[in-house]
């Protein structure tokens, strides 16, 4: 299985694959890494995530930090950013499907877009919350958007940061 278009550095996407025809259509999370190599000698996968919703003067961003341990002078051995407009419809729908699934396929993906290989993670990431938070956010945010202004990482606009 190949993925096209998809960005040229690392980082986690969200997708919805049908891998079990018993099992049907999930949403599965792309995890690019253009060096893979030490997770693919790593027979598991111990994921870990951390998650809010940040407000900025452009709308707001649901921000999704992939880490996997062990923390060595403070940082994690590998660690991936996802962001997503939390006002965008897509989002909240691939977030409570993500929520309402016992398991979390993760594709690990080089940057031509070939699948490596495949783990399957016990779904304990709390996307229900995550999901609430942007149905919250949705309801609270104004007007208008602009969010390749408002996840853009230099903005300095950051009104508040919710983990």
């Amino acid at each position: 299985m190949v993925f096209n278009g998809l960005p040229l550095r690392s980082g986690v996407l969200f997708e919805e694959v049908t891998l079990d025809e018993r099992i049907g259509t999930e949403a599965v999370a792309l995890l690019i890494d253009p060096e893979p190599h030490d997770l693919l000698t790593n027979g598991s996968l111990n994921l870990n995530l951390k998650a809010g919703i940040a407000a900025t003067a452009y709308g707001p961003v649901l921000f999704l930090i992939w880490w996997m341990p062990p923390i060595v002078d403070g940082r994690p051995l590998a660690f991936y950013e996802q962001v997503m407009n939390p006002l965008y419809a897509k989002t909240s729908e691939t977030l409570l499907r993500l929520a309402n699934q016992t398991h979390l396929h993760v594709l690990l993906i080089d940057v031509i877009g070939q699948v490596l290989t495949v783990f399957e993670c016990r779904n304990t990431f709390g996307f229900d919350r995550l999901q609430a938070g942007v149905n919250g956010a949705r309801v609270a945010w104004p007007g208008l958007d602009n969010f390749g202004r408002a996840s853009k990482p230099t903005n300095k606009s950051m009104a508040s940061i919710n983990c």
